[in-house]
């Protein structure tokens, strides 16, 4: 009879998680179809639920009865958890992902829920609200410790507190995973606190209850992290089905877990960790994996993980495995369990600061060894989801033809660049300044012309590497400068860190101070380099003269590429446009790179008649301080087809067969 009854138990969880599954699909779907980033209104009121001092400024996030703010305050305020106030707003605008392939902050936001950016112009506090008092007083004392950075992202889940190139180093080297609190920490931790409590409770039932009070208060300071939620519900789930007779399947309050996540919070569909954490989880569970030998379990999350970091990340270091070992090591044993004590003890978190920091140290210096890194473009979310079929398959299976067919997709990923007869002209949007990526036929060259030097938002510091990643370059052939303008090399040195660089191309005229940082750095690497040259394969530099100014010093660069003419004009001004015309036999361009971001100090109209371009590339900052683009040049420009990457982001220039398609 009490067998039926349980039997009854484990019939109705499956039901109740089939519902719940329904539930949780009708619910994305409806946030997909509803959620929208607002631009109206000028007034709300709202709870601030989130508040960071970022220096200039003050960062809070507001939840209002109808919508969540991310907002700016620039004065003297006296702000603090869980202060609901009325305030005057001005919209802060959210930038379009314009670089293809890079960081989307407009997922990003989704991931958090936000729904509007903006500026607040002045507050007036109404009340306050108990549950963020409380976990603004917990927060406060953790930003006193110095080593903040680490206990907020191993403790409350928020990486925000990191650099975003040390985030982006602990991705590429495939641990991002040991960030989020997960199975493997909630495992750790509350198997230390029972271990406690067993030398005072002789009841197992009261320790399970200590337990619960424990975990509701970790899940009530990271806000109901959706990994930790995961990871505490299955263990409690794990701890109750312990020796019972007709337990409930894993894999079902996996499941319930799942559809639980998704009711409560769909906007986690748009979170990478959301991925990381249940595809892991899922493939633990489904191939019974025991966590007693952190070894294996770090390569088979190597493993598992990998498709996602592939498609997030265009890029694999096999180091990251090596690492990876060790790292799980140091977070179980060392730095998870010291940000617990580090929030008490002054000494202890001294250690901790100096402990994470060689960690980090660590972590970034092999995200700069490329020798075992492999590079591969852009797959398709199709291809993620038939590697882990296979996956899956294997697991269930055994069957070894898996292995080769997982191998056959590996190397079509890495090699399938080689067999495209294309040739691809990148114009990628750096904002206010340069850059341009030739790429020929069957990858057998890349040319750089002009980094760019993004400083306005930092998250899109790396986006010109994730980018070149993105479309499979790891080698770059020539780095060609036109002048020394930040705008045009403020990211040279980080290419050259993290790229293969065969040759660096300098423009006619003195070494300016950025040139010679990079120049030192050149020297190091042992990487050749040239100044005012002629000729380069196909490439033809127009030089003139030598002039008093850096711009119109700028390489001008003439080239050829399937019949069709490029031009690449960098900050060249009108003197040396005279010029050129006076020594160089131009006409009929097919694709100019406009002179100097379309500055009415260029592009004049003798000029553009005579070269005749049939596309025009503008690359120029959105809302710029300098007003580019100059009303007379677009009047000057007007009988070619322009594109402005203010307005149409990058620019990609395809080639195939003589036939030219254009995307934006």
């Amino acid at each position: 009879m009490l067998y039926l009854k349980k039997s009854k138990i484990v019939l109705l969880f499956k039901i109740i998680t089939c519902v719940c599954l329904v539930l949780a699909i009708f619910t994305v779907s409806n946030f997909i179809h509803k959620y929208k980033f607002y631009k109206d209104a000028s007034f709300d009121k709202g709870i601030i639920t989130m508040l960071s001092d970022k220096g200039d400024y003050i960062v809070v996030n507001i939840k209002s009865h109808h919508k969540n703010y991310k907002a700016y305050i620039k004065i003297e305020n006296d702000l603090d958890f869980g202060d609901e106030i009325s305030f005057k707003y001005v919209n802060k605008e959210v930038y379009k992902n314009t670089i293809p392939n890079t960081f989307n902050y407009k997922k990003y936001l989704k991931s958090k829920n936000i729904n509007q950016v903006i500026i607040i112009e002045s507050y007036k506090k109404i009340s306050s609200n108990w549950y963020y008092k409380f976990k603004g007083t917990i927060y406060k004392k953790i930003l006193k410790r110095k080593s903040r950075n680490y206990i907020f992202t191993f403790l409350c889940g928020d990486k925000s507190y990191l650099d975003n190139d040390v985030k982006m180093s602990y991705m590429n080297n495939g641990i991002s995973h040991l960030l989020c609190v997960s199975g493997f920490h909630v495992v750790f931790i509350f198997s230390m606190i029972i271990d406690i409590l067993r030398h005072f409770i002789k009841s197992e039932r009261v320790i399970l209850f200590i337990l619960m009070i424990f975990a509701l208060f970790y899940l009530i300071l990271t806000s109901f992290m959706i990994a930790l939620f995961r990871a505490i519900v299955m263990y409690f789930f794990a701890h109750i089905n312990r020796g019972k007779t007709k337990q409930i399947p894993s894999i079902y309050y996996f499941l319930f877990t799942l559809a639980i996540s998704l009711v409560f919070w769909p906007n986690i569909i748009y979170d990478i960790g959301f991925y990381y954490t249940y595809v892991l989880t899922f493939f633990l569970i489904a191939s019974n994996f025991k966590l007693n030998n952190l070894i294996k379990v770090t390569f088979f999350c190597f493993v598992i993980s990998a498709p996602i970091t592939i498609y997030l990340n265009y890029n694999l270091n096999f180091l990251s495995f090596i690492f990876g070992v060790l790292a799980s090591y140091a977070v179980c044993y060392l730095l998870y369990p010291l940000c617990f004590l580090a929030i008490f003890s002054n000494i202890l978190d001294c250690i901790l600061y100096k402990l994470s920091y060689y960690f980090e140290t660590m972590n970034l210096y092999l995200n700069n060894i490329n020798i075992f890194k492999i590079v591969i473009p852009k797959i398709s979310i199709f291809i993620v989801i038939i590697i882990y079929v296979i996956y899956l398959i294997y697991i269930l299976k055994q069957n070894k033809i898996c292995i080769y067919l997982y191998l056959l997709i590996f190397l079509y990923m890495l090699f399938s660049k080689y067999f495209d007869d294309s040739i691809y002209v990148y114009f990628i949007d750096v904002r206010q300044g340069d850059m341009s990526v030739i790429i020929s036929k069957n990858f057998k060259t890349v040319t750089v012309i002009d980094t760019g030097g993004i400083v306005d938002e930092k998250f899109l510091k790396n986006s010109t590497k994730q980018f070149l990643y993105s479309v499979g370059v790891k080698k770059i052939n020539t780095l060609i400068l036109t002048h020394g303008d930040y705008d045009h090399m403020g990211e040279a040195i980080n290419l050259v860190n993290n790229f293969n660089v065969e040759k660096v191309i300098f423009n006619c005229g003195e070494f300016n101070d950025l040139e010679k940082e990079l120049i030192k750095v050149l020297h190091k690497k042992k990487i050749e380099y040239q100044s005012c040259i002629n000729k380069l394969d196909n490439l033809y530099f127009l030089n003139t003269r030598k002039y008093n100014n850096e711009n119109d010093n700028s390489n001008v660069i003439y080239t050829e590429i399937n019949r069709y003419k490029f031009l690449f004009m960098g900050d060249a001004g009108v003197d040396k446009e005279k010029d050129i015309l006076n020594k160089y036999n131009i006409n009929n361009i097919d694709i100019l790179k406009v002179g100097h971001h379309g500055s009415k100090t260029s592009s004049r109209k003798e000029f553009i008649d005579k070269i005749d371009p049939k596309y025009s590339i503008i690359s120029v900052g959105k809302n710029n301080r300098y007003g580019h683009p100059n009303k007379e040049v677009l009047e000057n420009l007007e009988d070619s087809k322009i594109y402005r990457t203010d307005q149409d982001g990058s620019v990609m220039f395809k080639i195939k067969k003589n036939k030219l398609k254009i995307e934006t």
